[in-house]
Order: structure tokens, then C-alpha cells, then sequence
């Protein structure tokens, strides 16, 4: 069973390691910082900061692990780890200023989760959709619908991390809707990694909500959005009982966020890949500046958009921790939030632009998916 100092030691090492990331910014802030400038297209922040958090986030979690020092929770541990490697690296070298295309680190992804399914031996095994079962039936599509699956989430939570606090504190609350999960059907091995990553996420958002001290970066984003994929997949395969459209619906807010962009960059005749300020919380945080306060205020309504956020994404996370034993109520409710998470999108966009005369038009059509050029296409 779990003991809660091992909740606290976890927290003081991530905490401890990013103060000595800031202690010794002036050491490697030219090394650190870089890819994360004023000039970047998706950026929503002023000034040079470490994007390095998650190394404190692994230290937690190693100690965390030692401290529980159990041999499944050890080995589950090690695969997890050796399996995010490569999207790990890669992201790092993005991190500090490699330049690591977006294209390479999305085969780095893909990467990760091969070496994942392979050293687990699991893929996702069901859909719980009738008349589509069969297709788990299949090792080959199952392992391609599960790496296609898995870098996808990877990629993200990469995307959703614009705003201080908002990456690590949807993570938090995935962590929490799996670990709950995980604990109800007494996986207590699954649960206790669940706990212990909470803490190292938390330890580490003290210095980046709210005031941004410390970013995630693209090696933290990728590699959390990695291990927390691959938990849910665990609890599908070691808990037939758990519905697969449940876990699903606690990855729902990075995933709306992806499947959202892709289409939005697609209807506007932009690369899928290429960045932009279009993603939900970056049109919150525009939405706050230009109708309520304005640019020049960017410390404010950076954290005031990921604190409007994060009650809409803990939504489907305490939805999904009561209807895991159903497939059919969890895919009701993932319906429900996605069209909820589209309508209010558009609402924001149109309130922005008939509030604001800085709202440009050119943002607003490709907001909205481009529709009065839809016949370009």
C-alpha cells in the first residue's frame, strides 16, 4: 500500500531540483531558454525562461519510486522510462536550441510508443464499440491503432502547454482521473505511480503557476504526455473491468485541443505541423487582453486564462472517474464536452472580434476554420 511521506519526498525533490534550475539560471539561460523567444508564433510569454522543467519532474519521480521500492511499481517504472527516451531527447534537444524539427520529434513519438508496447507486450485491447471489437482481434492494427494513439497524446500535450500551469495542471488532473481509476479496481501499483507523479508535477508547478519561473518544455510535455498514455493503457489491459472510451475521456482536453488544430490548420489551408496563437487557451488569453484588459498586461492574463480553463478541463477527468465501468455513458460525454469545447471556441472568437477594433479579421477566418474561403478548396 501506498504511504503518504513518500507523496511528500517526491514533492521536495521535484520542488528542490527547480530552485536549483533557477538558482543557476545565469549559468545556462543562453542554452536553456533558446526556442522559447518573444518572436516564436505560439509563444505567450515576455522573457527568456528554463524550459527544463521536466528534469526536476524526473528526479520526483525516481525518488518517489526508490522510496516505494516495490518490484512491479520498479519494473513498470524502468520500461516506462527507457520507453520515453527518444521523445524525451529529442525534445531536449528542441529545448536547448537544436532545432529539432517537429517532424523528427513526432518519429520520436511514434518511436517511444513502438518500444513501449513491445516491452509491456500491450497493446490497446479493445474498443468497447460493438460491431468494432475485431479490430483489436488483430495484433498488427491494435499495435498501430495503440503507437498512433499513443504519440498522438504525446504530441498533445505539447500543444496545450502555452500558458503557465496549464500543461503540468492538466496533467495533474490525468494523473488524478487515472490514478482514482486505477485505485478504485485496486491496481494499487498503477495508483502509487499515479501519486507519486502527481507530486513531482506539483513540486514542480510552484515556480510555473503563476508566475511562469519555469517552463515544461518539449522534453517534459512530450515524456508526460508519453508515461500518462501508457498508465491508461495499463489499466485497460490489467482491468478488463475499466471501458476504454473512459480513459479516453480523461485525455480529453490535450486531445480536443490536437484534433481541433489539425482540422482548423487543415479548413485553412495551413500545415497541420506548422505552429500558430490559435489553440483554445491561446484565444482565452487574446479574448481576456482585447476585451478586458489589454496586451501590455500579458503577466495577468496569462495565468487568469489557464485559471478560466482549468475548471473546463477538469470536467471530463471527475466525469470519467464515475463512468468507467460504462463505455456507452463515457462516449455520451465526450460527444457532449467536444461539441461544448467547438461551440464555445467559435463564441470566443466572435466575441473578440465584435468587442475588440485590434481583433483582426485575418484571425478571425482563420479561427474559424477559414469558412468564407471554403470554396478555394
Amino acid at each position: 500500500m501506498f504511504q503518504s511521506p513518500i507523496i511528500l519526498y517526491a514533492f521536495l525533490s521535484a520542488l528542490s531540483a527547480a530552485f536549483l534550475i533557477l538558482l543557476t539560471k545565469p549559468l545556462h539561460i543562453r542554452f536553456t531558454a533558446k526556442g522559447h523567444t518573444t518572436s516564436a508564433r505560439q509563444s505567450s510569454h515576455s522573457s527568456p525562461t528554463p524550459r527544463v522543467g521536466g528534469l526536476s519532474i524526473l528526479l520526483g519521480c525516481i525518488v518517489g519510486v526508490l522510496l516505494l521500492a516495490e518490484q512491479d511499481t520498479t519494473h513498470i517504472t524502468i520500461i516506462l522510462g527507457v520507453s520515453c527516451l527518444p521523445v524525451f531527447l529529442g525534445g531536449l534537444g528542441e529545448d536547448i536550441g537544436f532545432n529539432v524539427s517537429a517532424r523528427i520529434r513526432l518519429v520520436l513519438s511514434f518511436a517511444s510508443a513502438l518500444c513501449a508496447g513491445l516491452l509491456f507486450n500491450f497493446w490497446i485491447p479493445r474498443l468497447g464499440i460493438p460491431g468494432l471489437e475485431f479490430v483489436t482481434s488483430y495484433v498488427v492494427v491494435s499495435a498501430f491503432l495503440t503507437i498512433l494513439v499513443s504519440a498522438g497524446i504525446s504530441q498533445a500535450f505539447n500543444l496545450i502547454d502555452g500558458l503557465n500551469g496549464l500543461a503540468i495542471g492538466i496533467s495533474l488532473l490525468t494523473g488524478l482521473g487515472l490514478g482514482s481509476i486505477a485505485h478504485s479496481v485496486g491496481d494499487y501499483t498503477l495508483s502509487s505511480i499515479c501519486w507519486v507523479l502527481m507530486a513531482s508535477l506539483a513540486g514542480t508547478m510552484v515556480f510555473n503557476f503563476p508566475f511562469g519561473k519555469i517552463f515544461l518544455g518539449d522534453a517534459g510535455a512530450y515524456s508526460i504526455g508519453h508515461i500518462l498514455t501508457w498508465i491508461g493503457i495499463l489499466i485497460l489491459n490489467r482491468n478488463p473491468e475499466v471501458q476504454p472510451f473512459a480513459i479516453l475521456l480523461i485525455f480529453f482536453w490535450p486531445t480536443s485541443d490536437m484534433l481541433f488544430s489539425i482540422y482548423r490548420r487543415y479548413r485553412s489551408n495551413r500545415p497541420i505541423d506548422q505552429p500558430d496563437r490559435l489553440h483554445y487557451h491561446q484565444l482565452v488569453m487574446r479574448t481576456v487582453e482585447l476585451v478586458f484588459l489589454s496586451k501590455k498586461h500579458r503577466k495577468l492574463t496569462n495565468p487568469l486564462a489557464t485559471f478560466i480553463i482549468f475548471p473546463l478541463a477538469a470536467t471530463p477527468v471527475v466525469t470519467a472517474i464515475f463512468v468507467w465501468p460504462s463505455n456507452k455513458s463515457a462516449i455520451f460525454a465526450f460527444i457532449f464536452y467536444f461539441t461544448f469545447f467547438a461551440v464555445s471556441y467559435f463564441l470566443g472568437v466572435l466575441l473578440a472580434k465584435r468587442y475588440s477594433k485590434k481583433f483582426s479579421q485575418k484571425f478571425a477566418d482563420q479561427a474559424l476554420f477559414g469558412f468564407k474561403n471554403r470554396g478555394t478548396r
